[in-house]
């Protein structure tokens, strides 16, 4: 077994010096960082896993409580929550929660709703004063569950019963202490739900009879933020719908002027106004039919004619009248002349198109449009006014289009308002990348990958033919130290007598004898050579 030992030794040995010192401190490091590794992962795992005794809040009392009797059982634990929760090992939290429940702790001080279930011998004062505790602890516990509040307290004020009518109606009053968490801000929703709940808690209490205040003496308003939160958003969405829109804009010209220019050669800059009223509308409009005479249609016509001639007075009777007569009455003229009388009546009823629209507006309208672009010019050289020319066009058609849905269109004078071009040699310019190729990190990063493949590949192939050549010549030396035939050799005959024919014959009777120390023998002579 010793020779075993020590033909192993040498082997590792062997092995070992053929390191050079860069890999023999690199082995040592790796087995140092797994055996510590390993030990921390040890000693993690081996840690109690900790869990809260109570989900609710405790006071600095309940918690001395409970600590005293976790020393006395000793029971290892972890306060927590500033000093209002206590964990202790999850294996035993729910013995610890009933051991603790069996000696009355934590206590539930205060007075809660359990107590009105007997009320016998309690007069009205005493009733009237139990009820309002109860209130006030109950409220108390239902702030403490908003979610940033670490404690509550409650003082209410409650209305004198009156069999007198007044004039002004009593009303509850309410103040609130509430203890925040350490880096904690209550946002206005939270405060406002704090009035709410209180004022929803108590009879009679309206919330402009409710005061809450921090631990700081912070007063905590409460504000209607509907129409501010509401005018921001919607200020908000306008201001990124109008982002969008230039952007839009700024893209296309920048795609069509960088192809043509260079990319590095053309900013644009767009600015817009828009108009973000929606309006509905009811028009009743009245059309003609016949739009080039502007007549409608005709549906009935009447004629009327009447003629008269002879003596007397024509029907009508005399223009003007006289006293005590009656307009348009006829007087009698005997000596009347002769006289003519002619009426025409001529009458044409038409239909007309009547239409009612229900016209809803967009609010996303375009109402002004303003486009700057700025132009590198060639090294040593500047624009051609036939190329400013031909810019100035592709913005004129841009904002023509744009503002198309305009009542008036614009002349060119009133384009060249909206846009500018102005040759200039950058000072600042700005790398562009190519989205289509790929950047330095992701190529060396692939490459990375693509090596560490081969490499692991070529690592294994290599493994696998040692460990193939090894087990052949392993192999080959178990089929040399099998023998084939029985362990009774016959002796060998020798012609001449000399020092290589005594070992030989030593060696055979080692094999015979002891063949287990015969085999590690030529085993340390095919290591040695």
């Amino acid at each position: 077994m010793n020779e075993r030992l020590a033909v192993f030794r040498e082997q590792l040995m062997s092995k070992w010096n053929q390191f050079s010192k860069k890999q023999k401190w690199m082995i040592v490091g790796i087995t140092l960082f797994l055996l510590i590794s390993l030990g921390l992962y040890i000693y993690i795992a081996s840690q109690p896993v900790y869990k809260p005794l109570y989900n609710q809040r405790l006071s600095e009392q309940e918690i001395g409580a409970i600590k005293k009797e976790l020393d006395g059982s000793k029971i290892p634990y972890r306060i927590t929550g500033n000093g209002t929760e206590i964990e202790v090992p999850e294996k035993v939290a729910q013995d610890v929660i009933v051991d603790l429940a069996a000696q009355g702790i934590p206590s539930q001080a205060g007075i809660n709703s359990e107590i009105f279930s007997n009320t016998l011998g309690v007069t009205d004062r005493q009733f009237d004063v139990m009820k309002k505790e109860a209130l006030q602890q109950e409220l108390r516990k239902m702030l403490e569950r908003v979610k940033g509040v670490r404690s509550a307290q409650v003082m209410i004020t409650l209305p004198q019963e009156s069999l007198w009518v007044t004039e002004t109606p009593d009303t509850a009053t309410a103040s609130v202490i509430v203890d925040v968490e350490p880096g904690t801000a209550l946002d206005q929703k939270q405060i406002n739900s704090l009035y709410l709940l209180v004022s929803r808690s108590v009879p009679k209490l309206p919330m402009e009879a409710i005061a809450i205040t921090d631990q700081y003496s912070n007063t905590l308003e409460r504000t209607d933020g509907k129409d501010s939160e509401g005018s921001l958003s919607s200020f908000k969405q306008q201001e990124d719908i109008k982002a969008e829109v230039e952007k839009k804009i700024q893209q296309n010209l920048y795609n069509l002027l960088g192809t043509i220019m260079g990319r590095d050669k053309v900013i644009v800059h767009t600015f817009v106004k828009m108009n973000f009223d929606k309006e509905n509308r009811v028009e009743n409009l009245v059309e003609a039919p016949d739009k080039e005479n502007n007549e409608g249609l005709i549906i009935s016509s009447q004629k009327l004619s009447k003629a008269f001639s002879g003596q007397g007075v024509p029907p009508g009777g005399i223009g003007g009248m006289g006293d005590n007569a009656s307009p348009q009455y006829q007087a009698n003229t005997p000596n009347g002349n002769n006289s003519q009388y002619e009426e025409l009546n001529d009458t044409i009823n038409r239909e007309v198109n009547r239409i009612t629209r229900n016209v809803v507006k967009s609010p996303y309208e375009i109402e002004d449009l303003t486009i700057n672009v700025g132009v590198e010019p060639p090294a040593g050289a500047q624009l051609d006014p036939a190329t400013i020319d031909s810019i100035k066009q592709v913005l004129r058609n841009v904002v023509r289009v744009t503002l198309s849905n305009q009542a008036i269109d614009l002349t060119q004078d009133e384009l060249d308002k909206h846009i500018s071009v102005f040759p200039r040699e950058f000072s600042g310019k700005v790398a562009l990348e190519d989205s289509s190729s790929l950047s330095p990190t992701v190529l060396w990063t692939v490459g990375g990958i693509a090596a560490l493949a081969l490499a692991a590949v070529a690592f294994l192939l290599v493994r696998r033919r040692s460990q193939a050549k090894q087990q052949q010549e392993n192999e080959d030396v178990q089929d040399l130290l099998t023998p084939s035939q029985s362990l009774d050799v016959p002796d060998l005959i020798y012609q001449e007598d000399g020092d290589q024919v005594m070992v030989r014959k030593q060696l055979e009777k080692l094999a015979r004898s002891k063949p287990d120390e015969f085999v590690v023998l030529l085993r340390t002579w095919l290591a040695e050579d």
